[in-house]
């Protein structure tokens, strides 16, 4: 862009009733390099100053028909950029102040003794305008490569979710041909999980991550052989140890997945028991994590009243009898209380409805 006319000879619009005043400022200025307009009214000036749109403007303060104040207002509304010089020889303090508060961009008393002054406060004010420009360039410049940053990011996010969803969806899918009740049941914890959450009055993104963990929390049995997984009987001890490793396989094949909430973690603390007798690491209490407790509480009752190759499925109340039974003991109270809590709302009833129609 060419700033020449900016910078070597920039117009003035000098404004005085006065003419003697005007002949001396204004041939001080000529002298000094700049181009001139003079008008001698202040609506005289403005009528020019939309015709020629001067670089600045120096206006009297008091004149008749409209004083530097009007100008300075009318030319902050329509020109903001555009510097205005006050000279006055009347105003007071107070009243020199208020003009620079109004945004006049300098003051000079009259009578002027050094002609010199004007070209500073010219130079000054011209040089402000120039960088307030060049800033508001720079924040404009910055806000548009922030917001398409912003937009980039968003699309990348969205493919990153879109590319975890799928993480997620691909890994049941490895679970359900192991064992297709292991398939059922995730998906059910993860919704009961989610009611828990929402009496709990957790935040969505928390809320979310149950989802995702209920979803997954048995991915580790695809290190079980199928027919422990199978087996119409009881295991044996040796075979429920075999089980009870799925939790930390879970763990390491979550654990380097991006996910948003502590989702390996969850998978891996979902058998620990409130009262610590729980595996894989026997933590208790406030140990385990607030989400992985949650997963206990949903799990047992998805398992309880669900058919099991060696055991029919108990009824809805004496699943919930065995929750409350266990509160404060295997199960943690404040998760035990959220699930009565959903259950007492419709929530886990509007749960097993939707599952029942799925199934029909």
């Amino acid at each position: 862009m060419d700033t020449s006319n900016q910078t070597t000879t920039p117009t003035v619009l000098l404004i005085d009733d006065e003419r003697m005043n005007r002949l001396l400022v204004g041939d001080y200025l000529r002298d000094s390099g700049y181009a001139v307009l003079e008008a001698e009214s202040s609506a005289d000036g403005l009528r020019i100053f939309d015709n020629a749109r001067p670089d600045i403007v120096i206006t009297d303060l008091r004149m008749p028909g409209g004083d530097g104040n009007q100008v300075v207002t009318q030319l902050q509304a329509i020109a903001p950029d555009t510097p205005v010089i006050i000279i006055s020889g009347t105003a007071s303090l107070e009243e020199a102040l208020c003009t620079l508060r109004e945004g006049a961009s300098d003051f000079i008393s009259k009578p002027i003794r050094e002609m010199e002054r004007i070209k500073q406060a010219i130079d000054s004010a011209m040089n402000k305008a120039r960088l307030d420009r060049e800033s508001r360039h720079v924040q404009i410049a910055l806000k548009d490569e922030i917001q398409q940053q912003t937009h980039e990011l968003r699309d990348l996010n969205a493919q990153l979710k879109q590319a975890l969803e799928s993480t997620v969806n691909a890994l049941g899918v490895i679970v359900a041909q192991k064992d297709p009740y292991t398939a059922g049941h995730s998906e059910r914890v993860a919704r009961i999980a989610m009611a828990l959450g929402h009496a709990m009055c957790l935040p969505q993104n928390r809320i979310e991550t149950l989802r995702v963990a209920g979803n997954l929390h048995d991915i580790g049995k695809v290190s079980v052989p199928g027919e422990i997984l199978n087996k119409p009987g009881r295991l044996t001890p040796e075979e429920f140890e075999q089980v009870k490793i799925h939790p930390e396989t879970g763990f390491e094949i979550l654990k380097d997945i991006p996910f948003h909430g502590p989702v390996a973690e969850i998978v891996l603390q979902h058998h620990e028991r409130y009262d610590g007798t729980g595996y894989p690491r026997g933590l208790k209490q406030d140990a385990i994590l607030l989400e992985a407790r949650i997963l206990s509480v949903a799990d047992i009752y998805e398992a309880l009243t669900s058919d099991r190759p060696y055991r029919q499925a108990l009824s809805h109340e004496e699943a919930m009898a065995h929750i409350i039974r266990e509160a404060g003991k295997t199960l943690c109270p404040l998760c035990a209380c959220a699930f009565t809590a959903a259950n007492r709302s419709g929530v886990l009833s509007a749960i097993a409805r939707n599952e029942h129609s799925q199934c029909m």
